[in-house]
C-alpha cells in the first residue's frame, strides 16, 4: 500500500522489530503478519521498521541493508492482501565508534525524515556519547532517545533527561512500561514523563506476536490513564508529522 492511499486517520507505531530474521525480533514473515494482524485490531494503519544498529552484535545491520528488507517484507505484506505500510529506520546503538560507522555506512533515518532514533544501556553518560548527539545534530539529524524510562542511566545520573532535553533530542516512551513488566522504575517513570510532557511519542516496540499483547495492553492503560486526546498526539499525530502523512 503505498503512502499516499495511507488511510487519512489511524495510529503510526514508530518503532519496532517486524523485519524477520534480522535481530531478536519476528523470526518468520508469518510471525510478521501474525503481528500486523494484531496491530490492526488496534487501530494501526503502518509501522516504522527499526532493527537494532549495533555492528557488535548486527554486523550485517545497516541502513541500506534495512531498506531493502523494509521493501521485502512490504511485498509480501501486499501479497498476503493487506493493508499496512512500512517505512524503513533503524535503532542505533550508542557505542564508541559509533560516528565513525555512521560517516562509513550511512546514518539511519526515520522514514526519510531527519530523525535517528537511538538507544544505550549503560548506567552512566559517557561523554562519547555527548559528542555523538551533538555530531548528530551538527550534521542537521533530530535525535530521539528510545523508551528512556526503561535504561539504568536514566535512573541513575541526575538531570540526564532534562540536559538531553535542552540539548532539544526528544523521547520516545514504550506502551509497555505502563504494565509494570519493566520494572518499577519504567513503571513509574512512564507515567511521570507521560504527565510532564516529556515524551513526543509513544511506541510499541514490537518483536513478536507472543510480547506483543502485553505491549498493547500497555496501549490501553495510556488511553486510560491519560484519556483520548493524549493517546491521540503521541502514537497518531507526531508519528503523521514526523513522516508528512
Amino acid at each position: 500500500m503505498p503512502s499516499e492511499t495511507l488511510p487519512a486517520v489511524g495510529r503510526i507505531d514508530i518503532h519496532c522489530h517486524l523485519i524477520p530474521g534480522v535481530d531478536d525480533g519476528c523470526e518468520t514473515v508469518e510471525q510478521s503478519l501474525a503481528s500486523i494482524a494484531m496491530l490492526k485490531e488496534k487501530g494501526y494503519v503502518g509501522s516504522i521498521c527499526t532493527p537494532h544498529l549495533w555492528p557488535d552484535l548486527y554486523p550485517g545491520n545497516t541502513s541500506a541493508h534495512v531498506k531493502a528488507w523494509t521493501a521485502q517484507l512490504q511485498q509480501a505484506i501486499d501479497a498476503a492482501g493487506v493493508e499496512y505500510q512500512l517505512w524503513a529506520g533503524g535503532e542505533l546503538r550508542l557505542y564508541d565508534d559509533v560516528v565513525a560507522w555512521m560517516k562509513d555506512v550511512g546514518v539511519p533515518t526515520l522514514a526519510g525524515s531527519n530523525a535517528v532514533l537511538f538507544d544505550y544501556w549503560l548506567p552512566e553518560w559517557p561523554s562519547k556519547f555527548q559528542r555523538a548527539i551533538e555530531w548528530l545534530q551538527s550534521e542537521g539529524y533530530q535525535p530521539i532517545n528510545a523508551h528512556p524510562e526503561r535504561t539504568p542511566a536514566s535512573w541513575k545520573v541526575d538531570g540526564l533527561i532534562e540536559r538531553l532535553a535542552d540539548m532539544g533530542v526528544w523521547f520516545q516512551g514504550n506502551c509497555k512500561a505502563f504494565t509494570g513488566e519493566d520494572g518499577r522504575e519504567g513503571d513509574r517513570l512512564v507515567r511521570q514523563w507521560v504527565e510532564q510532557g516529556v515524551y513526543r511519542f509513544m511506541a510499541l516496540d514490537a518483536h513478536r506476536p507472543p510480547d506483543l499483547s502485553s505491549r498493547l495492553d500497555g496501549l490501553t492503560l495510556l488511553e486510560m490513564e491519560f484519556g483520548e486526546a493524549t493517546t491521540a498526539r503521541l502514537v497518531d499525530q507526531a508519528p503523521r508529522e514526523l513522516i508528512g502523512v
